[in-house]
């Protein structure tokens, strides 16, 4: 066997992908995410074997070099080092897993696509159930992503619940990630105001391209900037009374695509909307004191 390997190679390659992974998903690249979660649960069952016994990771295949006098005895698959750690009452490959594995293997000649986009919650219970038999905690693999996974396996919530909050962590660890080292102003990191600048579109020809800004609020629910939300006139009212249907950041690049995904998300337009539509309409409004309206 190569003389190389080790516990801590393994285990370091299983931390190395399994962020890679995360990254991958963050992106939306969903066929890469099946292939580093792949390699993480791989390197990780191949920790878990080597550290009982090296031979549990020792295929039956030998190559012997004559000239150089060695022998190399290669390591067993991914599939096969599950099996083992499952005979051995370490984690199981669920139907979940199984598909996981054959998606990362289908990105090897073609592409997983977005049917890896679920399988967070696959990765994190395969990886749990490994550093559960090393008695090693998740928080010192996962390390940053430690809230992310949280939020994937919450299975108390729902699944557009899960899927915003997952994305919400997600938009936020990457603006952490492209503003780290640079010398940014306080205020450009963290705009003293923030808040909504609502498009109301759909409406009439004379306002289709206005714009209100409303600050003072929360923002953004991913980084808490000022985020761009589209309105449109709420159908299922009988009052002139509007609802948000898309929110964007141009800052952390955060993307909600629906109503439903905007509630999901706990932002809450209620009261700001109608200070936004009274600005372009004239509906009636109280404005709280603490707000500020800009109309363009």
């Amino acid at each position: 066997m190569n003389d190389t390997f080790s516990f801590e190679i393994f285990f370091d390659g299983a931390k190395k992908a399994a962020n890679k992974a995360m990254e991958d998903h963050a992106r939306g690249e969903y066929d890469e995410f099946a292939l580093h979660a792949g390699v993480a649960i791989e390197r990780l069952a191949k920790a878990a074997l080597f550290k009982m016994n090296p031979l549990y990771i020792a295929s039956g295949k030998v190559q012997v070099v004559t000239e150089q006098k060695k022998f190399t005895i290669h390591t067993i698959t991914m599939s096969e080092a599950l099996r083992r750690l499952a005979q051995l009452g370490i984690g199981k490959v669920t139907p979940s897993l199984q598909l996981l594995i054959e998606l990362r293997n289908g990105t090897v000649h073609a592409s997983g696509g977005d049917e890896a986009k679920a399988h967070i919650p696959t990765l994190a219970k395969a990886i749990s159930a490994m550093l559960e038999h090393l008695e090693i905690s998740e928080h010192a693999f996962w390390e940053r992503w430690m809230s992310v996974i949280n939020v994937a396996v919450n299975e108390q919530s729902s699944e557009i619940e899960r899927d915003v909050q997952l994305r919400i962590k997600q938009a936020r660890h990457s603006l952490d990630a492209r503003l780290k080292g640079l010398p940014l102003p306080k205020k450009i990191r963290m705009p003293e105001k923030s808040g909504f600048s609502f498009f109301f579109q759909d409406v009439n020809p004379d306002t289709d391209q206005d714009v209100v800004s409303v600050s003072g609020n929360t923002g953004c629910p991913a980084c808490n900037r000022q985020a761009l939300v589209k309105a449109e006139p709420d159908a299922t009212s009988p009052e002139a009374t509007m609802v948000a249907v898309a929110l964007s950041c141009p800052w952390c690049q955060l993307q909600l695509s629906s109503a439903e995904e905007i509630r999901a998300a706990g932002v809450d337009l209620e009261e700001v909307l109608e200070i936004a539509a009274h600005a372009i309409y004239g509906t009636s409004a109280e404005e709280p004191e603490d707000d500020e309206i800009q109309a363009g």
